[in-house]
């Protein structure tokens, strides 16, 4: 079986219903699943995804590496107007992935049937790429490889996969292939047309290496000279051996003088996943997706109303947990804070080890800190819950970046012990990449500029990031060995 080099990160998943319907919890050993739908119908999801998750590992080589600890949270929704309530979506939005320093999620509107399994799977090829196989990747490769696998069909007997999408395929005829291809996005793929263009291309040059074992092997000699920091035009010319010009001609030929195949491969029996459902309870109806607004750590202008509407609903179910842990939340990153003291003591004393509710308590005071209230005192105290919280779970990422952020306006932020507790964050969650931009800044405030350049350049070639500004700047800061600016935690939002 030949061996993909892996890559991706990116966008969408399944579906949920209007109105009153009892959410269900579907935790698998990769997954976290949230649905309206019937405990049958999730499990089935969630299994979906473990299959998914399998042919990758088999396919890169990543068969016997651990599951990731912070597992992918998918919200499977079934109207448009659901994704809306966590993020301002068009009508013509399917889903979203975002990978935020305070949480990784995935949300889809299933009512698309195949087409959203194909942007679940497009999304999670980037995910799992990010999480076992980080590196700098050309931009082309990085969605042509999700691309690639979004396809995939795992049938009784066999599995298939490499076929080009129905929704892509006409973008495949249409006029010549630019030259400047392999150079990175055009910066006219701010266009939709342009999108669907660059995406379709993408996914021919993948398949056009993927179907040939020589081919194969320039492609990954390239992909290592672009992992080494070398120019994307110059490595590919050398290892393929053309120029980019040359394989815009040749790819227009591929498609044109062949009929396109794909993979196919039988289907070996494999013990099913583990699958634990849990229905949660009446008030997550009203609060499961506001909850996760909240915790995606909103632009400031929505912050009011998302808090209004976590009032509102958690008023509606008098002392129940989920509704009381929901508030508290809400309160703690951007509402009153002594509230926020009061109803996490409540809950503290009922379950003091929860690492989650200590992680909340360490929020309330650096978020009283952000806001230049008392910032030395409550800077320390979210120091001590955040300890705690790390304590009773050392692999929650958002702890750890948090309790970073909270060292940095006292005299040891620029030391050994915040760039170890930085690099267990992105060790634990390497797709969030915020946490590779404080690294980086970390390492230039220590002169380690020639460190700092491998760190960011994952960041600055890909364009489906946020933050590739952001990196992009402090790389050729970093080149020209000049001290950064000021440290900023947190960024844009990576939703896509």
């Amino acid at each position: 079986m030949w061996r993909m080099v892996a890559g991706a990160i990116a966008l969408v998943f399944f579906g949920a219903a209007p109105g009153k319907a009892e959410w269900r919890r579907a935790e698998s050993p990769n997954f976290i699943v949230y649905s309206q739908a019937g405990e049958a119908r999730l499990r089935q999801q969630a299994e979906l995804l473990e299959d998914y998750d399998r042919l990758l590992r088999m396919l890169t080589g990543a068969a016997g590496a651990p599951p990731a600890a912070n597992k992918l949270q998918v919200y499977i929704v079934r109207t448009n107007r659901q994704l809306d309530v966590v993020r301002p979506v068009s009508s013509s939005v399917g889903g979203f992935y975002t990978a935020r320093p305070t949480a990784i999620a995935a949300m889809v509107d299933e009512t698309g049937g195949e087409r959203d399994n194909q942007t679940l799977f497009h999304e999670y090829a980037h995910h799992f790429m990010q999480q076992y196989f980080p590196a700098t990747y050309p931009a082309w490769y990085i969605e042509g490889f999700a691309e690639y696998m979004m396809t995939a069909r795992l049938l009784p007997d066999r599995i298939e996969f490499g076929r080009s999408s129905r929704d892509r395929a006409y973008f495949l005829n249409v006029g010549p292939i630019p030259a400047d291809f392999v150079a990175g996005p055009p910066g006219e793929r701010t266009t939709t047309l342009a999108v669907a263009f660059y995406y379709a291309r993408s996914w021919l040059g993948v398949h056009y290496f993927f179907q040939d074992g020589e081919r194969r092997r320039k492609l990954v000699r390239y992909l290592e000279a672009v992992a080494r920091g070398e120019d994307s035009v110059t490595a590919f010319e050398r290892e393929a051996g053309m120029t980019i010009a040359d394989f815009s001609r040749e790819l227009g030929n591929y498609i044109r003088g062949r009929r396109i195949t794909f993979q196919r491969m039988p289907r070996r029996a494999a013990a099913p996943a583990s699958i634990a459902v849990t229905a949660l309870p009446r008030a997550a109806d009203d609060l499961l997706l506001l909850d996760l607004a909240a915790r995606l750590d909103l632009v400031e202008t929505r912050r009011a109303a998302i808090l209004g509407q976590i009032r509102d609903a958690a008023t509606a179910h008098p002392g129940d947990a989920y509704a009381r842990r929901a508030l508290a939340q809400a309160e703690a990153f951007f509402g009153d804070g002594a509230r926020a003291d009061r109803l996490l003591a409540e809950l503290l004393a009922e379950a003091p080890q929860d690492a989650e509710l200590l992680y909340l308590r360490g929020m309330r005071y650096l978020v009283a800190a952000r806001a230049g209230d008392e910032p030395a005192a409550n800077h320390r105290l979210a120091q001590s819950w955040f300890t705690r919280a790390h304590r009773a779970n050392p692999d929650h990422f958002p702890t750890l970046y948090h309790y970073a952020e909270s060292l940095r306006a006292g005299p040891n932020y620029v030391s050994d012990n915040t760039m170890n507790i930085l690099l267990l964050a992105n060790q634990l969650a390497p797709q969030v990449s915020e946490v590779r931009i404080i690294i980086a800044h970390l390492m230039m405030s220590r002169g380690a500029f020639d460190e700092a350049m491998p760190v960011l350049r994952p960041l600055a070639s890909d364009a489906h990031r946020a933050t590739a500004p952001a990196a992009a700047a402090l790389l050729e800061l970093a080149k020209n060995r000049q001290p950064p600016g000021p440290v900023v935690f947190g960024g844009p939002d990576e939703g896509k």
